[in-house]
């Protein structure tokens, strides 16, 4: 690596800069291709960061150091989230019973289908923890998988794997078995595929952002109860 390649990396602002970039590029790429899943933005930013990290050498925890600013913001932005809920909450008020029963099924089948093939191959109680929480928001899902005796930072993995497929083939899979309301759509992709699947809803319809963050809210509340009792009748 040049002498000056090193010095642009040790900045505290590559990483931020870097990770915005990354994105920029991403989003570019996917409208110019006419929005392609494939080519969805995270997905592709998430991509051209992991190269940066390995063509540059730069190591992970001096990157998330540096883009740490990016990840604390993200906590005035789940606060934001309360605006479309407020916009949107005469719709919320009138679907309360199905909200009810999507999110229980929803949450109950993210759980079950995490655990059903490690379950049954005897895997050890630190791989079905670190799995379970998979369709929950990554603060939530690393604290209960650290809990339960599984890697945090493998779960982390799960998370955000998790979020960026039901991001990128969330919406055709919803399409292709008929659903058009916006409000499922959102709620399905916030119980799903959490923060990531929320940002997806939202470029959907508001409607559908709001219904996302509330599918997002309430399954990590309902995860954080489900999962270690899954967990423990699993591993018997």
């Amino acid at each position: 690596m040049t002498h000056w390649m090193s010095v642009v990396q040790s900045h505290p602002l590559f990483g931020i800069l870097a990770t915005l970039a990354a994105y920029a590029v991403a989003q570019a790429a996917w409208r110019r291709f006419r929005e392609p899943a494939l080519l969805h933005p995270v997905l592709v930013a998430t991509a051209l960061v992991a190269l940066m990290l390995i063509t540059t050498g730069m190591s992970y925890d001096v990157y998330f150091e540096q883009a740490s600013l990016l990840n604390e913001a993200l906590a005035v932005v789940i606060v934001l989230l309360a605006v479309p809920l407020s916009r949107q909450f005469h719709l919320i008020l009138n679907a309360g019973r199905p909200i009810g029963i999507s999110l229980l099924v929803g949450s109950v089948v993210a759980i079950l289908s995490a655990l059903a093939l490690p379950g049954v191959a005897g895997a050890a109680d630190e791989v079905l923890a670190t799995i379970a929480p998979k369709s929950t928001t990554a603060a939530v899902a690393v604290e209960i998988a650290a809990r339960l005796g599984g890697v945090a930072g493998l779960t982390a993995v799960v998370v955000i794997s998790t979020g960026i497929f039901g991001a990128v083939f969330g919406p055709a899979i919803l399409n292709a078995v008929g659903v058009e309301d916006d409000r499922a759509k959102g709620f399905a992709l916030g119980v799903a595929s959490h923060a990531i699947g929320t940002a997806r809803a939202f470029q959907i319809s508001d409607v559908a952002g709001a219904f996302a963050s509330l599918g997002m809210i309430l399954n990590a509340l309902l995860t954080i109860v489900l999962v270690p009792i899954a967990v423990t009748i699993v591993a018997l």
